[in-house]
């Protein structure tokens, strides 16, 4: 091999080398790539999660909207309602209990 030959071997490879470092390490390199895929996994599950909370709540708007027993269910659970004919009995020592 010439001088001239092993030079031109040794650009090339040198050029081949930097075009693999600028491939991997640049801005938007393969790092990069990998990177951002892990953080659009993270994301997709935290969309999913949502969107079964969002599900769920237009189920129960609907039930609230148009079930009757769902309606009278949540009136007795949450707000402790009764319906008319209904008698609610409150023990008093629980209260003295849960008052500091």
């Amino acid at each position: 091999m010439t001088m001239v030959e092993k030079t031109g071997l040794y650009v090339s490879i040198f050029v081949i080398i930097a075009l693999l470092f600028l491939i991997i390490f640049s801005t938007n390199g393969v790092l990069d790539y990998r990177m951002l895929k892990g953080k659009e996994s993270i994301i997709s599950d935290q969309v999913r999660t949502v969107d079964l909370a969002n599900q769920k709540l237009e189920n129960e708007v609907k039930s609230l909207k148009t079930d009757m027993n769902y309606i009278k269910h949540v009136a007795k659970q949450e707000h402790d309602m009764a319906e008319e004919d209904e008698l609610i009995f409150k023990d008093k020592s629980d209260n003295k209990r849960n008052t500091p």
